[in-house]
């Protein structure tokens, strides 16, 4: 039974950084307000001659099709009374892979939920000292989260391109991700500053949830043991 109890909190150690990074990336994702601040940050309204509101849409359109509510990512832009297609066959090739990385987030985080659930139905209803495993679990997993991020946060700071070259070798078989940013509108719309931005932005909300996640969890975990022991906490 002890080593069961201890498999089941190592579970719920384990899970709760990948529920708490997946949850983050996806709303980073899918918040429009990401893009928008990024293309008034660098310019590029300026960079590629296309105005902010169609910009806006082109933002909009890749979170669509990112979530498999439009079946093709090309878009087609309005340039001085002539249409065109905004992506090449490496970009939208590319685009397609981005899509499946963003869909494998998704099951990652519906599987950490359910099996961060499962864990939490297991130590409540099987084992004594539940509530007080339970949520040593979840401190040590809040523990375990923000030093990772700090980790890669500081790694971003010191040397980000490494990081992020590092990232795209290891997420993807190809390489279509290798653009030029002298013609391909997809490194013009998103440059190399503004994946710096989310990447900043993503390590500064998990340890934020993983702090308040964690301190809460400290607090409940004093509560209990003061119960336990009978004194005033």
């Amino acid at each position: 039974m002890k080593a069961t109890r201890n498999i089941i909190s190592w579970l719920l150690i384990i899970c709760l950084p990948l529920l708490i990074l997946t949850t983050v990336l996806r709303w980073e994702v899918n918040d429009i307000r990401l893009y928008q601040n990024g293309f008034e940050k660098y310019g590029i309204s300026g960079v590629t001659g296309i105005d902010k509101e169609q910009l806006k849409d082109v933002a909009q359109h890749l979170i669509n099709y990112f979530n498999l509510k439009v079946g093709s990512v090309q878009y087609m832009i309005i340039m001085e009374d002539r249409q065109f297609a905004l992506f090449n066959e490496r970009e939208i090739i590319h685009l397609e892979d981005v899509q499946n990385l963003i869909q494998l987030d998704y099951r990652i985080q519906c599987f950490s939920i359910s099996l961060i659930v499962a864990c939490m139905l297991v130590l409540l209803l099987g084992f004594k000292e539940r509530w007080f495993k339970l949520i040593k679990s979840l401190f040590w997993g809040s523990v375990i989260t923000i030093a990772l991020m700090v980790f890669l946060a500081l790694f971003a700071f010191i040397g980000f391109e490494r990081l992020f070259i590092l990232f795209h070798m290891v997420s993807f078989s190809n390489q279509y991700w290798i653009l030029d940013p002298s013609k391909d509108y997809l490194i013009m719309l998103f440059p190399g500053g503004f994946f710096y931005d989310a990447a900043l932005r993503c390590f500064s909300a998990v340890i934020l949830v993983s702090f308040i996640t964690g301190a809460s969890s400290f607090a409940a975990m004093r509560i209990l043991s003061c119960r336990a022991k009978s004194q005033p906490c």
